[in-house]
């Protein structure tokens, strides 16, 4: 009977020193993920912050004054005159 107490704590022994490892694991993978999601929400916020200023730019980009002005200068586009409208009543 000795021997078989002997066996049976050294076999809790063994199942103990493998749940504390499987812990220590779980903990590590468990840090790597936060550490990784915290960089993720970095990351998320940088591209708000870089959208923000896309939309920003676009709004000006596409002031009526500014595409009036370009027309005008690069295109060489310009009002017509009022005799050349025509009004067109259904």
């Amino acid at each position: 009977m000795l021997i078989r107490d002997h066996i049976t704590v050294i076999i809790l022994g063994l199942l103990v020193m493998v749940s504390a490892i499987a812990i220590v694991l779980s903990q590590h993978n468990s840090r790597g993920l936060v550490t990784e999601l915290q960089g993720l929400y970095q990351e998320r916020d940088t591209l708000d912050t870089e959208w923000g200023q896309l939309l920003l730019e676009q709004s000006t980009w596409a002031t009526p004054s500014r595409i009036e002005s370009f027309a005008g200068n690069k295109l060489g586009m310009q009002v017509p005159a009022h005799d050349n409208f025509v009004v067109i009543s259904q």
